[in-house]
């Protein structure tokens, strides 16, 4: 995640008040997430060979991030998008969850 994007996420979800330590925490929660909402949406789009292969890089003990973002970026030609969708989605549920909170 980039600083600008960790900084947005940061104050507006209002964590900015909390220890460094507990925003990382919070920003390593908030980015897996995110993730596993790129995850879904990819796994619907991807032709079934290149699931199977994207499946068996997942279960490798060794996959490293890097490896798992560059698979994604040679398969899903928009996939910046899709993960600017996802944030954009986690922090408009974020918001609603935190003004509910509020009423």
């Amino acid at each position: 995640m980039d600083d600008v994007l960790k900084e947005n996420i940061i104050k507006s979800l209002g964590i900015d008040a909390l220890p460094q330590e507990q925003q990382e925490e919070a920003l390593v929660k908030i980015g897996n997430m995110i993730f596993q909402g790129v995850l879904m949406k990819v796994m619907e789009n991807m032709a079934e060979a290149d699931r199977d292969e994207f499946e068996k890089l997942l279960s490798e003990k060794n996959n490293e991030p890097e490896a798992i973002l560059n698979f994604l970026r040679s398969k899903i030609a928009n996939l910046d998008e899709i993960v600017n969708e996802e944030i954009i989605k986690f922090k408009q549920e974020s918001a609603n969850f935190m003004n509910n909170i509020k009423a």
